[in-house]
């Protein structure tokens, strides 16, 4: 099993997770596992869409790029990490006390950073 795969079912095993993904920057899906509820190529473009404009408005407002991004809805909760060079997504229900979590999607996205980086 790759080192990929093994940091999402780590992810997918904390509590009220619902779904995992890791997303190149410019939005393909590189891995995931996603509730049967979740399509992967949905999950990319929303993932997408929402980092590129997020980045485009804080670079407007010369505020650097976003290091997570954290969306709350009624069905649950969405969680994007920029792990340089990969994006981290965790999707939650809307129970989940992100709190609880936190530390160990700190130590997943360390991990995905430890893991994308490719030397040529």
């Amino acid at each position: 099993m790759s080192a990929i795969h093994e940091l999402l079912e780590d992810v997918r095993r904390l509590q009220g997770v619902l779904g995992v993904a890791v997303l190149t920057p410019d939005g393909m899906m590189a891995a995931s596992d996603l509730d049967a509820r979740y399509d992967a190529d949905t999950v990319a473009g929303l993932v997408s869409f929402l980092t590129s404009t997020t980045n485009r408005s804080l670079a407007e407002m010369s505020a650097g790029g976003f290091n997570r991004f954290t969306m709350h809805t009624s069905h649950g909760k969405v969680i994007i990490d920029d792990a340089e060079g990969a994006h981290l997504v965790v999707i939650t229900d809307q129970f989940t006390d992100l709190s609880m979590i936190v530390h160990d999607i700190d130590d997943a996205s360390r991990r995905l950073r430890r893991i994308s980086r490719i030397s040529v």
